[in-house]
C-alpha cells in the first residue's frame, strides 16, 4: 500500500492577535496555505490533531474561512479527519461544538471515542452517531485511531489505550488483518519539551503505543519535534506568542507511506517505520523579536541609541513585508522606569521596519534597596526624619540622572512631602517642583 497525508494541528483560525483584523487573516492564509499544497501534492487525506480554532466562542467569519479550506479539500477528494483540542470543545458542558457542526455537515470527520472509566472504547466511527474512536481508510488498509483534549486524565487514557489496541491486535480478526498501516491522533504534548508547560505524558508513558501505532501524531505544543521516528508534532503554522518566533519550522508534515517496503525489525517493540515524514514550514508573517538590554544605559536616550543602532541594522531585511516587531526590555535600569518614551520608540521601530504592529514591553528589573547605614534604627522614633532622609537621598541616588545631586534632591523630595502635609494647593507644590528642577538640572 502506498499512501499520502497532511498532518497539522494548532492552526487557531480566529486568532485576531493584538486586536489587530489583519492578523486574524494570517491565520486563515497559513491554514489556506497548507490546504492549498495538499491539494498539489494530491494527498490521500488530511489529519487535524486539535486546536483548529483559537476559542470555542468563534464568529462567523472564522467559520465562514474554516469551511472554504475544507470546501476545497472535499472538492478534490480528500477526506479531513480530525480531534478536538482544549481550545475546540463546546462552550457549554452539554452543547455542540464548532467541529461537530463541522462533522454534521460532512466538512471532516471528527472522532469522538466512547470513554468508560477513563478509557477510550475501540469502537468504528459512525456518521449518524458521530461517535467512534477509528475510522477504516483505503480499503480497510489504513485506521486513524483519535483521542481528543484529555487534559490531567491524559495518563490513564494512554495507558488503557495501549492495553485495548494490543488486546484487539491479539484477537486477530479479519478486520485487524486487513490494516497495514496505524496512526493515531492525540491532542497531547510530550514532558520537558516547553519547560513552562507542566503536567504532560513523559516518552516512556507513550512508549506501550508504539508497538501498535506506526505514527503518533500529536498538536497541543507550538514547538516542533519528533521523536524516534513514530512520534511527530509539527507545531503552530502562525505565530500565537512571540516566544514561537524562535521555532523557524514550525508549520505541518508531508507524509508518504509505502507499507510495501520491507521492515528491519530492531527489536521486540520496535521497527523501522514504513513512512517518510517532511516537515515543512508554513507561510506566515515575518515576526520579529529583540531583547534589548538595558544593564549600563544611564540614561533614557542611551537606550534610544541602541535601539535605533539595532533598527537600523535590522530594519531593511524585512522591506515590504510588514513584520510584527516586539522588543523586549530587560536588565536593570539605572534610572526611573517611568522616565521611558515608549511611543518614541514604537515610532522609531516604525519609522525602519513599517511593521503591521509593534510593542514595547518594559520587562526590566528594579533595583533593590539596600540601606546603606544600617546603624539607623526605624524602632526610634527620634531618628525617624534623619532615616527618612537617608532613605529619599538613596533612592534618589540610585537613579544615575540625580545621582550628583541626590542630596539636595532629598531635600526637595522632604520639603514636597511637608507642602502635601500642611495641604499647599497642587498648583503652589507643582510650581516650587518646577522651579528646583530648572534650578539643580541647569546647574
Amino acid at each position: 500500500m502506498r499512501a499520502s497525508f497532511i498532518h497539522i494541528a494548532d492552526t487557531h483560525l480566529g486568532y485576531e492577535q493584538y486586536g489587530v483584523r489583519e492578523r486574524f487573516n494570517d491565520f486563515s492564509h497559513a491554514f489556506w496555505d497548507i490546504v492549498d499544497d495538499a491539494i498539489t501534492r494530491k494527498v490521500d487525506f488530511m489529519v487535524v490533531a486539535g486546536d483548529l480554532f483559537n476559542k470555542r466562542a468563534i464568529d462567523a467569519l472564522t467559520l465562514i474561512h474554516a469551511i472554504e479550506g475544507f470546501q476545497k479539500l472535499r472538492e478534490h477528494g480528500i477526506p479531513v479527519i480530525a480531534i478536538e483540542g482544549n481550545h475546540d470543545r463546546s462552550y457549554y458542558r452539554d452543547g455542540i461544538s464548532w467541529l461537530q457542526f463541522l462533522c454534521y455537515q460532512g466538512y471532516i470527520k471528527l472522532l469522538t471515542p466512547v470513554m468508560q472509566d477513563g478509557v477510550p472504547q475501540l469502537t468504528p466511527w459512525q456518521q449518524d452517531t458521530m461517535l467512534g474512536s477509528y475510522i477504516d481508510l483505503l480499503d480497510g488498509r489504513l485506521r486513524v485511531y483519535g483521542l481528543p483534549w484529555q487534559g490531567a486524565a491524559t495518563a490513564r487514557s494512554l495507558e488503557g489505550l495501549a492495553q485495548a489496541l494490543k488486546a484487539a491486535q491479539a484477537e486477530n480478526a479479519p478486520a485487524e488483518q486487513r490494516v497495514e498501516y496505524r496512526l493515531l491522533m492525540m491532542h497531547t504534548g510530550v514532558d520537558s519539551v516547553v519547560p513552562r508547560v507542566q503536567g504532560l505524558p513523559t516518552i516512556t508513558q507513550f512508549q506501550p503505543l508504539r508497538a501498535s501505532i506506526d505514527y503518533l501524531a500529536l498538536g497541543h505544543i507550538h514547538k516542533p519535534y519528533d521523536f524516534d521516528g513514530w512520534i511527530y508534532n509539527p507545531g503552530s503554522p502562525e505565530t500565537c506568542s512571540a516566544e514561537e518566533a524562535q521555532w523557524e519550522d514550525r508549520g505541518y508534515y508531508y507524509v508518504e507511506i509505502d507499507t510495501e517496503e520491507p521492515e528491519r525489525i530492531i527489536d521486540a517493540e520496535r521497527k523501522e517505520r514504513v513512512h517518510h515524514a517532511q516537515r515543512l514550514s508554513s507561510k506566515r508573517r515575518s515576526f520579529v523579536r529583540y531583547n534589548l538590554r538595558v544593564d549600563g544605559l544611564l540614561e533614557p536616550d542611551l537606550l534610544y541609541l541602541r535601539l535605533e543602532e539595532y533598527c537600523r541594522r535590522e530594519g531593511s531585511k524585512y522591506e515590504h513585508l510588514q513584520p510584527v516587531v516586539q522588543v523586549h526590555l530587560i536588565g536593570t535600569l539605572a534610572f526611573d522606569a517611568g522616565a521611558l518614551d515608549i511611543p518614541r520608540m514604537e515610532e522609531m521601530v516604525r519609522n525602519f521596519f513599517s511593521p503591521l504592529y509593534v510593542r514595547i514591553e518594559n520587562n526590566t528589573n528594579d533595583q533593590d534597596y539596600t540601606p546603606e547605614d544600617e546603624s539607623l534604627d526605624g524602632r526610634d522614633r527620634t531618628l525617624w526624619h534623619e532615616l527618612e532622609r537617608r532613605i529619599f537621598e538613596e533612592l534618589v541616588g540610585q537613579d544615575s540622572r540625580y545621582f550628583p545631586a541626590r542630596d539636595q534632591w532629598s531635600s526637595v523630595i522632604t520639603e514636597l512631602k511637608a507642602s502635601a502635609l500642611h495641604k499647599e494647593s497642587p498648583e503652589q507644590i507643582a510650581q516650587f517642583l518646577r522651579e528646583k528642577r530648572e534650578n539643580l538640572l541647569s546647574s
